[in-house]
């Protein structure tokens, strides 16, 4: 019996009734035996394996900023088959209470079981009586998103995890907006997953089971040239951007952009250099970078080995779902210079702000991003959304409720950035379109993308923020972070950078100023 010496674990008590429940009901046993194989570890000593075992059964796994997403394997803190269909019961149950239509869409990227999980959730879907349509080939998220609205459909399911490490996946649950689930939807399917960990049993399938379409061939390629004119309509300079000479290259860092950004720009007049290697999936394994994040300029140095190879101007590089963008840039000299995620989003704001300023639509950024983002919207007499909180589901809920209203630009300084109304997250296509063209327009007159940003900063004034990504993993990462959040709260900062501090707003506590997306709370 698997569990037969379980109480000899120093584990939990919880985490132990947690594993013996995964180990006998007929509904893990999809995940038994790599259950098994973490057993054996923790049995036989191995370092790790105890806390990677407190850690997969402490669950259920959150729907954080993007999505539910973590390491794959057995247990409710992780990704695996038994925590997506879960996922999928509690969605369904969700789409029923809120009256969603009974359709879902579902896309996925090039991660190694991503595919095999797409189908796996439709299928789920159909069984409980939702029809579904889906993208068979890997696709950027943010075309989920568009072809949610497109479709009319009551719920969208991306399986993705974005920039994580290899050995993560996870799934992105968007609701019949577009959006990722915030709010009510977000509340209620969480509550519906939370419910599924006392299930022994599937629930009854359907009285009639639903469709599964999946989009392939002819029918993808017209999906794609939907969702591709889309993008190239979120443009605001005219013209052919081929005319000029820039040369940019471009890498999808194993991901899916290319299916994205090579065609928008190819049908704007720029034929960027594509990385080769990158175009590769490489199995989800990422092989040739340290970390598939743009945000870090190391993860696009074969980038920039072929930018010198062909003597290119602009180095573009997203994410492996598409949603972000990274790049470099070469200054007068020709040498080359990353851009982090706030300058990159002031340089497209800027551009857009010269040639679509609409004082009818407005700007959204979050609380941790540049003030220079919304210096320059008022300077231009556009409105300003710029205390969201963290993740682009807050910019879409500002959609939401005013779908009235033209999104101008949106922008976080994690490399995310939006124009327009149609897609309700992040997309790197959009982004490097927006930044091509600015880079076409100052080549054009003999400067770069960095005069442009010096500027700005002699109109606006010199801003500089510095970001920087601390890991803090698992069951003690989350009680480090715990205590450095509690921290703060019980002894506030008197003085910071030498300035003493005059007031402290907790964001726990949520706001009053009559948004619902607005006055949500964080733990920021």
């Amino acid at each position: 019996m698997p569990c037969a010496d379980l109480d000899r674990l120093a584990l939990p008590a919880d985490v132990r009734a947690r594993i013996r429940a995964w180990c006998e009901g007929d509904i893990y046993r999809p995940e038994r035996d790599a259950l098994e194989g973490w057993l054996d570890r923790a049995r036989a000593g191995e370092p790790g394996a105890l806390d990677e075992l407190r850690d997969a059964f402490s669950g259920p796994l959150p729907i954080g900023t993007g999505g539910r997403r973590g390491p794959c394997g057995p247990g409710p803190n992780r990704i695996n088959s038994v925590v997506l269909r879960q996922t999928m019961w509690g969605l369904v149950e969700t789409m029923h209470e809120m009256k969603a239509a009974p359709l879902v869409a579902v896309a996925y990227d090039t991660r190694a079981d991503s595919r095999r999980f797409a189908h796996l959730v439709a299928d789920e879907a159909a069984r409980l009586g939702m029809d579904t349509l889906g993208l068979d080939e890997p696709r950027p998220t943010p075309q989920l998103s568009y072809l949610c609205r497109r479709r009319a459909c009551g719920s969208g399911v991306m399986i993705s995890a974005s920039h994580n490490p290899p050995r993560d996946n996870g799934i992105k649950v968007y609701d019949c907006h577009g959006a990722q689930v915030l709010g009510e939807w977000d509340a209620r399917l969480m509550d519906r997953i939370r419910a599924q960990d006392d299930r022994s049993q599937a629930p009854a399938p359907a009285a009639e089971a639903g469709t599964v379409r999946w989009f392939a061939g002819a029918e993808l390629a017209e999906a794609d040239a939907d969702y591709h004119g889309y993008v190239r309509d979120q443009g605001v300079l005219p013209g052919d951007l081929g005319e000029g000479g820039l040369r940019v290259v471009y890498t999808p860092l194993h991901g899916v952009g290319h299916a994205s950004v090579v065609p928008v720009l190819r049908s704007r007049g720029i034929e960027p250099d594509v990385v080769a290697r990158q175009c590769d999936p490489d199995g989800g394994r990422f092989s040739t970078v340290r970390s598939a994040n743009p945000e870090d300029p190391a993860s696009m140095d074969m980038a920039r080995a072929l930018g010198d190879e062909v003597g290119a101007h602009l180095v573009l590089a997203t994410d492996p779902d598409a949603d972000r963008l990274g790049a470099l840039v070469r200054d007068a000299g020709g040498a080359w210079h990353a851009v982090d995620g706030n300058r990159l989003g002031v340089i497209m704001l800027d551009h857009v702000l010269r040639h679509a300023a609409d004082p009818a639509g407005w700007v959204l950024t979050t609380l941790v991003t540049s003030p220079l983002v919304g210096k320059l919207a008022r300077a231009a007499g556009v409105p300003v959304v710029e205390d969201l909180l963290v993740g682009f589901k807050h910019h879409a809920g500002m959609i939401q409720e005013h779908p009235d209203r033209p999104v101008v630009f949106a922008c976080e300084e994690s490399h995310g950035y939006l124009r327009g109304n149609e897609v309700r997250d992040k997309d790197g296509a959009i982004a490097a379109l927006l930044l091509t063209e600015c880079a076409v327009e100052a080549h054009r007159a003999g400067s770069t993308l960095l005069d442009r940003l010096k500027e700005i900063w002699c109109r606006a004034g010199y801003h500089r923020e510095r970001t920087a990504n601390l890991r803090a993993e698992g069951v003690r990462g989350r009680a480090a972070i715990a205590a450095v959040m509690d921290a703060v709260r019980t002894s506030p900062l008197a003085s910071a950078g030498g300035l003493p501090v005059t007031a402290q707003h907790d964001r726990r506590d949520g706001q009053r100023t009559g948004s619902p997306t607005r006055n949500l709370p964080g733990d920021v």
